[in-house]
């Protein structure tokens, strides 16, 4: 998952809670003022009635307050002191109501309509959760008899609409933090995260083999230790496989040298002895068909053995040493061994560039080596019936490089996973040594039908 996008969600999420949080107690809030707000208009205006009546009193009859005129301070006094949403009514003590005044209250009256532009939602979240209406009483006692009472409510449309106007303020103001801090965030992780391409690209290059890749020194102490890991860990691996290409490039050396050897012993010691047999068995025919003797088969059945060895011994002398590569070069002795291949039924064809040249003689036995594995795991596992050698000279693409040797080759035969894995196999396992020890690449990979490709790339400058 994306760091970035990561905590942008995250940020949401905390946002959304925060969000929740405060608007529940906004609204917990808003409804205590309005409450608040109720006890106080009609604890006003029944103080200031009174003070009126107390004032005035030489000007009432004792019967009651029912002659017209007599509430002429009626709105005065209820106008400054009501807020919105509220209604303010006098009733006599026979519940009539006298005078009534309302602020902002639906033409209606009817408690429980909406305010205008509130949500269907909201409107029954807020009626659930804080409740809505609500009314107060006071009663009016002058010269010990009951003239009525003041009756303050609330219009639940107005209670509803106040409350959704300063959630939705509260609302627009966290998202419009929300979003600048996202937006800020963002920039300066992508800028602080900035290094982790670098990190990425040298790894991606160490993937595809190059470890001379070094990373820069990063500006935070976090990334530069990391950045320091890195290097270190890449200098080390460096040196590692440095050592060890030269080690296999040393058993590699050692490794045909004692095939040679093996090759010049079995040549001169093996070869002269099946020789000799050889002339003995037919010494020993002659003489036995001149006397008529029975042990002309048994000379004739030594000779066949004698051919036998003589035939399997010059098969190992070609694995082991093949003969020419000295003196007619690479391209002639893989031509040789593709024949010999092509004779037990897969049909090789070579393509060979022309300009290759002479090669150094540890490169031309190991590319030897190479495409003689290479035509060995198809004839024994692949059921190809046609495989492609190519041997090529080409330069690398940079400017600073050398010329380098490609070779390789592919068959239509059925390629399985496990044959494109280099880590199984003994004998992938040689020829990548073998191409390691020449300072090269070794790649396998499925071909464009069924079958397997092998490519190597040998760099003609390396080391030999």
């Amino acid at each position: 998952m994306n760091l970035k996008w990561t905590l942008i969600t995250r940020i949401w999420l905390m946002a959304l809670v925060c969000l929740v949080v405060a608007s529940g107690h906004v609204l917990w809030q808003t409804r205590r003022e309005q409450h608040d707000q109720l006890v106080n208009a009609i604890d006003t205006v029944s103080k200031q009635i009174r003070n009126r009546f107390a004032t005035v009193a030489m000007g009432f009859v004792p019967t009651g307050f029912d002659r017209d005129g007599r509430f002429s301070f009626w709105d005065p006094v209820t106008g400054s002191n009501i807020d919105t949403g509220m209604c303010v009514r006098y009733i006599d003590e026979d519940d009539v109501v006298k005078a009534s005044s309302c602020h902002g209250m639906s033409k209606s009256h009817r408690y429980g309509d909406r305010g205008a532009g509130v949500p269907g939602w909201f409107d029954g979240l807020y009626r659930v959760a804080f409740g809505v209406g609500g009314e107060e009483t006071r009663a009016l006692h002058w010269d010990n008899r009951d003239h009525g009472r003041i009756v303050a409510a609330l219009d639940a449309g107005a209670q509803v609409a106040e409350a959704w106007n300063r959630v939705r303020d509260l609302i627009s103001l966290a998202l419009l933090t929300v979003v600048s801090l996202c937006l800020l965030v963002y920039v300066i992780v992508s800028h602080a995260l900035r290094p982790t391409r670098d990190i990425l690209g040298g790894l991606e290059r160490m993937q595809r083999g190059d470890l001379s890749t070094r990373l820069p020194p990063a500006r935070f102490a976090e990334f530069r230790r990391m950045s320091e890991g890195f290097n270190r860990m890449a200098a080390s691996l460096e040196q590692s496989v440095a050592e060890r290409a030269e080690l296999t490039r040393k058993l590699v050396t050692v490794q045909e040298e004692e095939r040679r050897y093996l090759a010049r012993e079995l040549h001169d010691e093996f070869g002269q002895c099946l020789a000799a047999m050889t002339a003995l068995s037919a010494s020993i025919v002659q003489s036995a068909e001149e006397q008529h003797s029975p042990l002309a088969e048994e000379g004739r059945r030594l000779s066949r053995i004698t051919e036998h060895l003589m035939r399997g011994l010059r098969s190992i002398l070609h694995r082991l040493r093949p003969a020419g590569i000295e003196e007619l070069g690479l391209v002639e002795s893989v031509r040789g061994i593709a024949a010999e291949y092509g004779h037990r039924g897969t049909r090789i064809e070579l393509e060979a560039d022309p300009d290759l040249g002479q090669l150094p003689e540890t490169i031309s036995v190991n590319v030897y080596r190479i495409v003689q594995e290479c035509l060995t795991n198809i004839a024994k596992h692949s059921g190809a019936s046609h495989a492609k050698v190519t041997l090529a000279r080409v330069r690398e693409p940079a400017p600073d490089s050398g010329w380098c040797m490609d070779v390789t080759v592919e068959d239509d035969g059925n390629a399985v996973q496990t044959s494109v894995d280099e880590r199984k196999g003994r004998g992938r396992l040689g020829m990548r040594e073998r191409v390691t020890a020449l300072g090269g690449a070794l790649k396998l990979r499925k071909g464009a039908t069924r079958g397997l490709v092998v490519h190597a790339r040998i760099p003609l400058t390396g080391p030999v």
